[in-house]
Parts: structure tokens; C-alpha cells; sequence
């Protein structure tokens, strides 16, 4: 138990920042709070095992430096037991805001590459994270993570808080701890490939068997308590870089879609028999950004999915369209694309095929109302 104790100890101190050590500490009375809690649980968790008689102790914390970025300037509430985020929880928005100033970034695969940046994400402790963004990020993520997490099984991070910073939102939520799968995905068996990609299928089966009123009445876009304002379409599948819409309905989006696909037609005449887009289905709920880096084998063994900012009533297809958008693409990502999200033969052809008028040739009118 000792020996745990201080690995557990230790595994706190290794999570120091050593530029800012002196500098910036936990008070000592929240953090010998956080430790003591740390090795309550650990002789609980054993004594349980080996039937071992109670104990007491003293602990001195001479040595340890906590990390600087888990430091806090008030006195620790009382923990609740009803939740293992009680301490971050407990948390105002100034503080967490300003726990962010100072903080380690979340590493992001590709995130080094030129080009448009995204947000960053804080670590503000060991199991919370705040994603910041003013441009793809609002109340609506945390809406499809809490409505995801009450009406299926899959596991999503909780949400804890969002609010707003002059024009930057900051969504605080559950740090999962894992590998994505483009970290982890050439070091698993083909075995438990096949079982990731049909535990990923059954996932997308539950998220087309979500019911909300917006879903019900068919209105396109991210999710929204306000159905008479419809919020702008935004994700890898509408194009990625810019906002489209808001969309009253089906038919609106479908229309707009249909716009694009002459744009690309009329400037680089060509696709010129592909059909147009056709509603088959019923718009459902979708990720909108199954990438492998959103995919994350947890160290509890669960497979979580992250990142719901491009999620959204869209058509079924929409999930492999925004599928497409993986960079770099893996070469197995095509077959897993398929099995995960449909085939929509039909559907991706036309999709491609517009492609350009959602990217490139965005701003430039439809053909059909615009006479050139």
C-alpha cells in the first residue's frame, strides 16, 4: 500500500512544470487534500482485496511540487461523493478561465501543419479539459454530448460547463485518457481492428435512433433549443472552412446542395450527367467529424468518441461525407468509412462531385438564380 501510495505520489510530481515551479504552487491545504483523497482510495481499494486492518498515518509533503497549472487560489470545497469532478466542479468561470493562462495544451496529431490552426485545448488538471473558439465552437456541442449521453450508450465525455469570453467560448469538459486511433491503430491486432470498426457502426446505428423535436420537425443544422432560429450549418462535411445556411428544412439544405453541385458544373464543366441530390431519408443526428483522431481507445477499454462540434441534423450520408475530410488519410480508413457509415453510392458520387462549389467555388452564385 505504502509502495502505491508513493507511486501515486510521484506520478503527481512527474506532472510539474518545471519552468514554473517556484513560481506558481497549490496551496498546501488543496493539495494536501487532493493527496490525502489519493491514498484514501488506495487503501480502501486494498484493504477491500486483502482484508487489511485500518490504518493511520502522517504524511509529510516535503518534496513534492505539485504541477503549477492545477493551482487554485480558494479553499477546496468539501468533496461529493456523487461525483469523482467535484473539485473542478466546484469551479467559477473566472477560475477556470483564468486556470487556462498558464496551462499545457492538448497535443493534436497534425496540429504542427501549416495552415489553419485550431483552437487550443487547455489541461487545466488530470481530468478536465477546456476547449476554446469563437468561430466552430457553441452551446450546441454540449447540447449533442448530453442528449448523446442520455439517450445511447456511447461513450462521450462528459460536459461540466460552457460559458463565454468577450467572443471566445470555453466549453470545460471530462479529459479522456487513451490513445486515439491514429496514435494506436497500426499496433492492434486485425482482430480487435474489425471490433473497433463494428463497435464504430453500431455507435452511428444509435446516434440515427436519437429523437429530439428539432429532429422530429426535420430542421437542418446543429442542435438548438430555438427552432424558430436555426443555426448555421458548420463541419468537414459542409465544406469545413466556412458557415452555411441556417436551414428551415430538408428541402432548404437540399436546394443549397443542389446549388453547389451547378457551381462546380458550370466552372469546370464537367460532371456534367451527375444527378442531382435526391432526399431518400430522414435527416438524423451525425458526428460530423469521424476522424480517427476523434476516436479514442480509453485506457478503462471503452472506445470514446470526442469532439462533437461538427455534430448536427443532417442527411445519413453526411457521415461519410465528413468521413472523407480525414488528413492524412490512412489507407485502411476507406473500408472502415463503408462499414462504419454506409456505402450511399449514389450519394458520395454526387457528393464529390459538388465538392468544389462547397470549397473553392463557395461565394460564387448558383448558376440557377444568377444569370452570368
Amino acid at each position: 500500500v505504502w509502495a502505491l501510495i508513493r507511486v501515486r505520489a510521484l506520478n503527481i510530481e512527474r506532472l510539474s512544470d518545471d519552468a514554473h515551479r517556484d513560481k506558481h504552487r497549490l496551496r498546501p491545504e488543496a493539495f494536501t487534500t487532493c493527496l490525502q483523497h489519493t491514498c484514501f482510495t488506495t487503501i480502501l481499494s486494498h484493504s477491500a482485496k486483502h482484508s487489511m486492518r485500518a490504518l493511520s498515518f502522517n504524511i509529510g509533503l516535503s518534496g513534492l511540487h505539485p504541477f503549477s497549472w492545477f493551482r487554485q487560489t480558494v479553499a477546496q470545497p468539501e468533496p461529493n461523493s456523487n461525483s469523482e469532478l467535484w473539485w473542478e466542479e466546484s469551479l467559477t468561470d473566472e477560475e477556470i478561465y483564468k486556470l487556462c493562462h498558464g496551462a499545457p495544451e492538448l497535443r493534436i496529431l497534425g496540429s504542427s501543419q501549416s495552415g489553419l490552426q485550431p483552437p487550443p485545448i487547455f489541461i487545466i488538471s488530470p481530468r478536465v479539459i477546456v476547449k476554446t473558439g469563437s468561430y466552430t465552437l457553441g452551446e450546441f456541442e454540449a447540447r449533442a454530448m448530453e442528449i448523446v449521453r442520455a439517450q445511447t450508450s456511447i461513450p462521450v465525455p462528459k460536459p461540466l460547463r460552457i460559458f463565454k469570453r468577450g467572443e471566445t467560448f470555453l466549453l470545460a469538459m471530462e479529459h479522456i485518457q487513451g490513445r486515439s486511433l491514429d496514435w494506436c491503430w497500426d499496433d492492434l491486432s486485425p482482430w480487435r481492428k474489425f471490433v473497433i470498426a463494428w463497435t464504430l457502426r453500431g455507435y452511428i446505428r444509435q446516434l440515427r435512433r436519437v429523437r429530439t423535436e428539432q429532429i422530429e420537425r426535420q430542421i437542418p443544422g446543429p442542435l438548438t433549443d430555438d427552432l424558430s432560429k436555426p443555426l448555421k450549418c458548420f463541419g468537414p462535411a459542409m465544406g469545413a472552412d466556412y458557415h452555411c445556411g441556417p436551414f428551415s428544412s430538408a428541402a432548404a439544405l437540399f436546394e443549397w446542395l443542389n446549388g453547389r453541385l451547378r457551381v462546380s458544373q458550370y466552372i469546370r464543366e464537367r460532371s456534367l450527367d451527375t444527378p442531382p441530390f435526391v432526399q431518400r431519408e430522414r435527416l438524423v443526428l451525425v458526428h460530423g467529424d469521424l476522424t480517427p483522431r476523434n476516436v479514442v481507445l480509453g485506457d478503462d477499454g471503452k472506445l470514446w468518441l470526442i469532439d462533437w462540434g461538427s455534430s448536427g441534423v443532417y442527411p445519413p450520408w453526411f457521415e461519410a461525407g465528413g468521413m472523407l475530410f480525414t488528413d492524412p488519410q490512412p489507407s485502411w480508413w476507406k473500408w472502415v468509412r463503408r462499414l462504419v457509415a454506409g456505402w450511399y453510392a449514389r450519394d458520395m458520387h454526387t457528393y464529390v462531385a459538388a465538392l468544389y462549389g462547397m470549397t473553392t467555388g463557395f461565394f460564387v452564385p448558383d448558376p440557377l438564380v444568377h444569370k452570368y
